[in-house]
């Protein structure tokens, strides 16, 4: 095999002409990619520097006003007042969530002054059992077990709201509405995960205001949807596409009705 070897004068200078190649190439293609760079940067620079048609839609949003109630679905008689809120939200839980329904009045800055909570969620709760009422949770996924209407832990707690949807309303609905929650509190029924839970009363509510419903919550059993996707499906079908804001309180005068035996509201296991 010795005689396939090179002498070493001759592999020395096939070395050194096999780096020199490489170096050439090398050279070559960092100029051609600095080239490359410099035309693609001069050309970027032009484009920043050329001025860019606006769409029109695009335009127009940027002139629109900040966000204003005024934008909002009003479903009371004649001319709008933006006194009067209904609020159907869905906030996070340990479960699948809770819906409930905020009513209540604003004053001329559209700050709260006045509210009420009402959720629909198994009793159990009280002074001295905060969370009893997980036993009926569990059980009312069998069987139908004692309720109880009003406000439940997490339901004022701005950072647990997963979505919401805001109508207003005239004084003699709300005073309606007001009556209707009352009525329901006196007859509460039973709780049932499946056919009696918060996504039954919160479209029981929807319909007492005539709001306008997507199909699938008028005719699908309850367990179908989340509680989030029911407020979104709400939100949607009366042509509000994006998020609401929240509504401030005013400093001093809010006043929330809590329920649960005129307690702090209290934790429930539908949350």
């Amino acid at each position: 095999m010795r005689r396939y070897r090179l002498p070493n004068a001759c592999s020395l200078l096939i070395c050194v002409g096999l780096a020199a190649t490489l170096s050439m190439e090398a050279s070559s293609a960092r100029a051609q990619a600095s080239s490359s760079e410099a035309s693609a940067s001069s050309s970027t620079r032009a484009s920043a520097s050329a001025p860019k048609a606006i769409p029109r839609d695009i335009k127009r949003r940027g002139e629109r006003q900040a966000w204003s109630v005024n934008d909002e679905p009003y479903i009371g008689r004649g001319a709008p007042q933006w006194h009067y809120f209904v609020e159907f939200r869905a906030r996070n839980a340990a479960s699948y969530g809770h819906l409930y329904v905020m009513f209540g009045k604003v004053n001329d800055r559209h700050e709260i002054i006045k509210s009420e909570v009402a959720g629909f969620f198994p009793a159990g709760d009280d002074r001295n059992c905060v969370n009893c009422s997980v036993y009926n949770w569990t059980i009312g996924h069998v069987l139908p077990v004692p309720s109880e209407i009003g406000a439940s832990d997490g339901d004022l707690e701005e950072q647990y709201v997963l979505a919401r949807f805001r109508v207003w309303v005239d004084a003699q609905q709300y005073q309606s509405l007001v009556a209707y929650i009352n009525e329901r509190k006196a007859n509460k029924g039973f709780w049932n995960a499946f056919f009696a839970n918060c996504v039954t009363f919160g479209r029981d509510v929807a319909s007492f205001l005539k709001v306008k419903m997507p199909p699938l919550m008028s005719v699908a059993p309850s367990v179908v949807m989340y509680p989030k996707d029911v407020v979104e499906s709400l939100r949607e079908a009366n042509g509000v596409k994006q998020e609401q804001m929240p509504l401030r309180d005013a400093a001093g005068e809010r006043v929330v009705n809590i329920g649960m035996n005129g307690q702090h509201a209290k934790k429930s296991a539908e949350k």
